[in-house]
């Protein structure tokens, strides 16, 4: 359960009170909550999926079609050791899955699992301001 927390009783608790004469004021009211493991698990995900641009062009393309390997290798114009390493990474975390045609594998976007992680770290972000 999170508890909220008066920023000014709290900066009290560890500073002099400095800090407060000269923003007090815009503090008055202001309770947070300290973030949940789970919300910080959520957006870590996220960063995880976008701080890497060859990740970041892969979901993009699969956001558009499923595609095996050799055509992302021949789109990106990149090694498909990357490639392939990348779509392990995204398997792993449980956005993309894959389906074998004879001796390929055709990767899609789980879009359904992405939106459900996006919207979950947009009400994160969303927090009711100044409760």
């Amino acid at each position: 359960m999170n508890v909220s927390i008066n920023v000014i009783e709290q900066i009290k608790r560890i500073y002099s009170g400095k800090c407060l004469e000269d923003i007090g004021e815009e503090l008055e009211g202001v309770f947070v909550e300290k973030p949940t493991k789970t919300d910080i698990q959520k957006l870590s995900l996220i960063g995880k999926l976008f701080s890497n641009e060859v990740r970041t062009k892969i979901l993009l393309l699969l956001a558009q079609a499923p595609l095996p390997v050799c055509a992302l290798v021949a789109i990106l114009g990149k090694d498909q050791t990357l490639i392939s390493h990348n779509l392990a990474f995204l398997k792993r975390i449980g956005v993309v899955e894959e389906k074998r045609v004879k001796r390929y594998r055709i990767y899609s976007l789980k879009k359904n699992f992405l939106k459900e992680v996006l919207s979950e770290a947009i009400k994160a972000l969303y927090k009711e301001e100044y409760k």
